[in-house]
């Protein structure tokens, strides 16, 4: 009995850190190559939220792919410096204002009986639901929930719809130019981030950092990306660093491949499909 007991506990140890990693490879921070002449941050108040709006309302419409499939590894440092790896595959699908992904581990393969489905429609708030093949099980939450090391998987998707956002200032880092954003959430909407502060680059709309802050304005996470990589879709973040200084964890992302494939299966993005690959590889 005790045995069980003990197999289950760690069962669902994993689930939590795979509700974590599920977010992370459905987290995008995509752009493209064409440049746009962008303006100095507006002086009105409510021209600059406007314009703060309407430019992650352009960075989500240069990530959109009706169907992407993407291989992702996560390095995760805890505060004792042990080190964990961890490689995910990623199954996205955006139709009709509804985003459905697929996510399922695939090292190490000791940890490959875990898949997620998260589905994200306008209006609703996100719902994980995550199968287990050791516990024959299906589980659900919502994205508000923390897990492995003190992160949401609400500000791991992206929900850049659940705050409003004001341009701050246009300024030029380097030899480009880049934006300065804050996201404030907006009345009705809850969650672990109540502001956030965004850098990001004004000539393919790709963010450069992302600084959360909770309802007291303390700093809980800080996101760098440190590589871009560019395909036929677009310019996008390959390589991103996560600090979270309440934890003490760092956790590095790289996007190994991505790719855009034509179709996939009518059933493909289901409980029974997340059932199906929630097998331990033999």
């Amino acid at each position: 009995m005790r045995k069980a007991k003990d197999s289950t506990i760690c069962t669902v140890g994993r689930l939590r850190r795979f509700f974590l990693l599920a977010a992370l490879a459905t987290a995008s921070c995509g752009g493209s190559n064409v440049a746009e002449n962008t303006s100095s941050a507006p002086k009105n108040t409510s021209a600059a939220s406007n314009r703060g709006n309407e430019i992650i309302a352009e960075l989500l419409r240069r990530d959109a792919a009706p169907l992407r499939k993407t291989r992702v590894r996560f390095t995760i440092t805890s505060e004792d410096n042990s080190v964990k790896d961890y490689e995910i595959e990623s199954w996205r699908k955006q139709a009709d204002g509804e985003t459905a992904t697929l996510t399922q581990i695939v090292k190490p393969a000791d940890e490959n009986d875990l898949a997620s489905l998260t589905i994200e429609a306008p209006g609703k708030p996100a719902v994980v639901t995550t199968y287990s093949s050791s516990l024959q099980d299906f589980r659900e939450t919502d994205t508000n929930k923390m897990f492995f090391g003190g992160i949401t998987a609400g500000e791991l998707l992206g929900e850049w719809g659940k705050f409003d956002f004001r341009l701050v200032k246009e300024e030029t880092a380097g030899d480009h130019q880049q934006y300065q954003l804050e996201g404030k959430l907006k009345k009705g909407e809850s969650g672990t981030v109540s502001r956030m502060e965004v850098a990001m680059r004004a000539d393919n709309y790709v963010p450069t950092q992302l600084r959360l802050f909770d309802s007291s304005d303390r700093q809980i996470r800080t996101f760098d990306i440190t590589d871009l990589k560019s395909d036929d879709h677009g310019v996008y973040a390959s390589k991103t660093t996560v600090d979270n200084p309440i934890y003490k964890t760092k956790t590095e992302i790289e996007v190994l491949n991505r790719e855009f494939p034509a179709s996939v299966e009518p059933a493909f993005f289901t409980r029974e499909k997340l059932k199906a690959i929630a097998a331990r590889a033999k």
